[in-house]
């Protein structure tokens, strides 16, 4: 079994009003996840980033990329339009989902999206929240690389994609981050302290858990939501972070 990631960001004109503080934090957040045993233990040549990237370049990389099992996470503006949700992924280019699922060459893969989707975006919310997340390194820590792979190995192919709101909502962001990354993040931690046995938490039941924490932050005006995209339409529970034991 193959992975590989790809991280994309795309904040917006700097030094203007569109500027999205956050996507750095973003993009520095879920690296350092996935690399930590919580995460994956992802190494970094299982890592690419993409910021602000010319199209030519992200549909290069995304046609060259062949493996059994991608994650693209995005962090950046986003719109609505009649039929689907586009992506900014630069200043002056955007891609539509449809479009970005046409270049994966994975059979299974994972779409993590933190981005508006409304036709037009108007205002931007933020909230206060603790200082930035911390995960623990992988050193001196259980490797849980191969329980990853295994996971991935027995789920079906396919494509889950993980909105980070519904259509017609707003993705609030603030120097902290996106909300929904924020809140996905934070409380997959809370989930790793909190278990006692091994165990794994699936996007889908991350998913849920974000999901009950930006209720009380967005005062029920945010709802991500998953998209499963195959043909028997189950499913596919991929890993989104895991939990080991260690023997003593």
């Amino acid at each position: 079994m193959t992975r590989k990631a790809i991280m994309i960001g795309s904040p917006g004109p700097k030094n203007t009003k569109q500027y999205l503080k956050g996507v750095d934090t973003d993009l520095h957040h879920f690296v350092s996840f996935l690399k930590s045993p919580i995460g994956g233990s992802w190494e970094d040549n299982e890592i690419a980033g993409l910021f602000k990237c010319p199209s030519e370049n992200l549909i290069e990389l995304f046609q060259s990329t062949y493996t059994d099992f991608l994650l693209v996470y995005f962090s950046g503006h986003g719109h609505q339009d009649l039929k689907e949700t586009n992506i900014a992924i630069n200043d002056s280019e955007s891609l539509s989902v449809s479009q970005l699922i046409s270049i994966i060459k994975a059979p299974k893969a994972l779409i993590i999206i933190d981005t508006c989707r409304k036709s037009l975006v108007e205002e931007y919310s933020s909230f206060s929240g603790p200082e930035y997340l911390s995960f623990k390194s992988t050193l001196n820590q259980p490797n849980s690389s191969e329980k990853y792979m295994q996971i991935i190995s027995e789920s079906t192919d396919g494509i889950s994609i993980a909105y980070s709101c519904c259509v017609g909502e707003i993705s609030n962001d603030t120097e902290l981050g996106g909300d929904y990354t924020y809140s996905l993040l934070k409380t997959s931690l809370e989930w790793h302290d909190n278990q006692n046995n091994q165990s794994v938490l699936s996007i889908n039941g991350a998913n849920d858990l974000a999901h009950q924490y930006l209720k009380f932050k967005s005062n029920f005006d945010q709802n991500p939501k998953i998209v499963t995209l195959n043909n028997r339409e189950v499913n596919m529970n991929f890993p989104f972070a895991i939990k080991l034991i260690r023997n003593s």
